[in-house]
């Protein structure tokens, strides 16, 4: 799920950003700007020039542990009916767009796309996005400002010289691999009294 989200983002992002040459190469890439000093292949070439989407942290989102193993869910004759199933794990991605570009004011107009990307649109949705997988109701992305000592652990984490980026929290990628089981539902609840 988390790599769909990312793929189909990119590629909104993409058409944004060069909405009419389409013999442009894509602006926005998949990669892992850690690398992109740490090798002199192919692999670091692809990255030149480019606004890199990387992966920088995930976390679950708390509010959402504490889900039920069992739910009551309407059967085909509208009988609810037990399910027992592991609940979905709710992720937070936070996706660090960095403009890898030897032009620095190329960078920070490529910067600058990416934040108006996600000022006009930053809920998305199958309903209002066909091409969104149907398995992810909804991402919604808030832009993660960090302090400046925030900002020198990521790239010291990352192994590369600061260049200019925006990080973004994608809340809500859930992630279901269990499998349902049938459980009993509660049909009527009594009292028993208590007898001495």
């Amino acid at each position: 799920m988390i790599r769909d989200a990312i793929l189909y983002i990119i590629g909104l992002l993409n058409d944004f950003i060069s909405p009419v040459d389409t013999t442009v190469d894509d602006q926005v890439v998949l990669g892992n700007i850690a690398l992109v000093d740490a090798f002199n292949d192919a692999s670091a070439q692809n990255l030149r020039n480019k606004i890199i989407a990387s992966v920088a942290n995930i976390e679950q989102e708390s509010t959402l542990r504490n889900l039920p193993h069992t739910i009551s869910v309407p059967g085909e004759d509208g009988i609810p009916r037990g399910v027992r199933q592991s609940p979905k794990v709710w992720l937070n991605v936070y996706v660090l767009f960095a403009a890898n570009n030897n032009n620095y004011e190329n960078a920070l107009f490529y910067i600058s796309k990416v934040i108006g990307f996600f000022q006009a649109n930053h809920v998305f949705d199958p309903a209002q996005n066909p091409g969104l997988n149907p398995n992810i109701e909804k991402l919604i992305f808030d832009l993660y400002s960090m302090s400046f000592e925030e900002l020198n652990h990521v790239w010291s984490y990352m192994g590369g010289k600061y260049v200019p980026s925006v990080m973004y929290k994608m809340r809500m990628v859930a992630i279901q691999e269990a499998e349902e089981g049938e459980a009993g539902v509660i049909r009527s609840l009594g009292t028993t009294p208590n007898v001495l």
